[in-house]
């Protein structure tokens, strides 16, 4: 089972290396538009820019929505855009994902899942995009996921910002999804049996299985995390497995298009799934690397084909 690992425009490497309806699953977290650099460590070069500016090339890649191969509803999108936001950076980082994530629909399988991960600051406009590019060619909106964490800071002016969104699609009606469990220490509601609670030994608490909520409460990676890389914006492994497990099987192709410090490569490595890489940096392309080599041992790199 062979693993790939791309240095270089997504945008590109998608177009030129990966093929039709060959990918099960893919997760994406893309730079949030947050208009500042990310630093790993004390290099002196930033591992990647979330720098956005409307220039000549954002104009450049809005024409090519507007005279390529999608959707009807995305090209009215973004003819309505710029009237309602201008053109300025949130404009250009739309247009921007909104080219990928067409490449990423093109690479699913019929039976594929896509999740992506963002920030509130500009979730609602994303979601404009996946239902204008997955809801007309068969594929449904399945969930907004919360993914709900205690570190960071907080301010006096508003509600501490704790979570970021997930959104998950599906290619079309048919897709793989193994439902998640979690304990519920609700008592005598909704029907519930007794007999289907069972005794939590460290609390004294009972508690039943029941279906997994919208609402992740995975923790974030802290300071002291063994996990800790000293990679910006690095999500846990936890995360990934959950989604991984819950939306692939064991052998399926995984993919992610902007994989910085290898996360979703590790946790499906794991989980004996093959995977696609691809990230702009090389430093993170090295580091996603390293970080296979100390938890699968160098032999796991036969099995990789590194394109720099």
């Amino acid at each position: 089972m062979s693993n790939y690992l791309y240095c270089g425009d997504n945008l590109q490497i998608l177009r030129d290396f990966v093929g039709s309806a060959t990918v099960d699953f893919c997760y994406i977290d893309p730079p949030f538009n947050s208009q500042r650099n990310y630093y790993t460590g004390r290099n002196s070069s930033p591992t990647f820019i979330d720098m956005w500016h409307w220039d000549h090339l954002a104009a450049q890649k809005l024409q090519e929505i507007q005279a390529q191969d999608f959707s009807p509803t995305t090209i009215a999108l973004f003819q309505a855009l710029p009237a309602i936001i201008g053109s300025g950076s949130l404009l250009a980082y739309l247009v921007h994902l909104t080219l990928v994530i067409q490449e990423i629909h093109r690479v699913l399988k019929p039976t594929g899942s896509f999740y992506l991960h963002c920030d509130p600051m500009a979730s609602h406009y994303l979601k404009l995009v996946l239902d204008t590019i997955f809801c007309p060619q068969g594929g449904e909106f399945q969930n907004e996921i919360i993914w709900s964490y205690r570190t960071g800071g907080a301010s006096r002016k508003r509600f501490a910002r704790k979570h970021d969104v997930i959104f998950f699609y599906t290619k079309s009606q048919q897709w793989v999804f193994h439902a998640p469990k979690e304990k519920s220490y609700m008592m005598h509601r909704y029907g519930f049996k007794k007999s289907n609670f069972q005794l939590e030994p460290e609390t004294g608490r009972q508690y039943s299985l029941v279906y997994g909520r919208d609402v992740l409460e995975i923790p974030a990676i802290g300071s002291d995390s063994k996990e800790r890389l000293g990679f910006p914006t690095q999500k846990p492994e936890a995360l990934l497995s959950y989604l991984l497990q819950a939306s692939s099987d064991p052998g399926q192709v995984v993919l992610d298009a902007y994989c910085g410090c290898g996360t979703t490569l590790v946790a499906a490595q794991r989980l004996d799934r093959a995977w696609i890489g691809i990230d702009l940096n090389h430093e993170s392309i090295k580091i996603g690397q390293q970080r296979l080599v100390d938890n699968f041992g160098v032999s796991c790199l036969e099995n990789i084909i590194i394109h720099n």
